[in-house]
């Protein structure tokens, strides 16, 4: 006899419903800990029954999933935004979203959401990471340049890059040549920007470094760099973020999953491709677009296709 279990996760309270053939549906509100969740399912272990979980795809759920694995015999962690197609309801409130789960569960519905191991979730985390101190670079560095600009420093005092090591030493004795008063605080403002710059530049080049050892090591890295505008950056959140390639049945449900594909609108004899969908990692999509303008430039065979 199978039990199916759907777990309505929220910060404070777990509600868990049990569907199960011939049986009137059990609901049972639980405290969200992972410990209570353990508990729970361990209570419902019976002899020849087998446990088939699912919940919600949240921040946690990588967490959870490990946790409780080896609790049940199937978990899977579901999609909420394709699930609503499929289990449509006027009312919703936590018990009908536990049932709901349960219930698709039980049917083979639920639009499951793949959880790659630790390891390569850590990976993805660090590289999500790495492209936010990007952007915060790239903000602080725009800041510093208005800044400059709003008390008259146009150009730098030496040619070339704004950041090179002689621009930087001048930006800093900017804020050393006078004393800071109400009149000169965009000193004091200019000193904190270039700390924060360092000290960021410093946290990429640490992550950096990691993120390309960790890349010498992966199978398949060399052969995607070969491509024409493909760096590692963009190998290691594509090898990252694929994981498992016999996950994909087919070249084009891979695209559809970093959302490069169409939008199709079909109906009769009318068919419409729209724009690109934009689903899945939107690192991935980022990454493989800069490539793409890079391969145009490097590479005429790929100009002349582009073009």
């Amino acid at each position: 006899m199978d039990k199916y279990i759907g777990f309505d996760i929220d910060s404070k309270k777990t509600i868990a419903c049990v569907v199960q053939k011939g049986k009137k549906d059990r609901f049972t509100t639980l405290k969200t800990d992972i410990n209570r969740m353990k508990d729970f399912l361990n209570g419902q272990r019976r002899d020849g029954e087998k446990l088939h979980l699912t919940f919600e795809i949240s921040g946690e759920a990588g967490y959870r999933h490990d946790a409780l694995i080896n609790l049940v015999d199937s978990i899977t962690v579901s999609n909420p935004t394709k699930m609503t197609w499929i289990y449509r309801t006027a009312k919703k409130n936590d018990r009908i979203d536990s049932r709901k789960q349960a219930v698709l569960l039980s049917i083979g519905e639920v639009p499951k959401v793949y959880i790659p191991n630790r390891e390569v979730r850590q990976w993805r985390v660090t590289i999500q990471h790495r492209r936010k101190m990007v952007s915060s670079i790239t903000q602080v560095k725009n800041r510093i340049r208005m800044l400059l600009k709003a008390n008259g420093f146009v150009k730098a005092a030496y040619r070339g890059s704004l950041w090179k090591v002689t621009n930087r030493v001048w930006m800093r004795g900017l804020c050393e040549q006078a004393e800071i008063n109400s009149e000169e605080l965009w000193r004091m403002n200019l000193i904190d920007m270039l700390e924060k710059l360092w000290l960021l530049e410093g946290q990429l080049k640490r992550t950096t470094k990691y993120l390309d050892g960790y890349l010498d090591k992966q199978p398949g890295g060399e052969l995607l760099m070969s491509i024409p505008g493909v760096g590692p950056r963009t190998t290691e959140a594509v090898l990252a973020y694929t994981d498992d390639i016999r996950r994909f049945g087919r070249s084009k449900q891979y695209c559809a999953y970093f959302g490069l594909t169409p939008r199709l609108d079909e109906s009769g004899s009318s068919r419409r491709l729209g724009h690109i969908s934009k689903q899945g990692p939107s690192v991935v999509r980022w990454l493989i677009v800069e490539s793409a303008w890079r391969a145009i430039k490097k590479s005429p065979g790929l100009r002349a296709f582009y073009e």
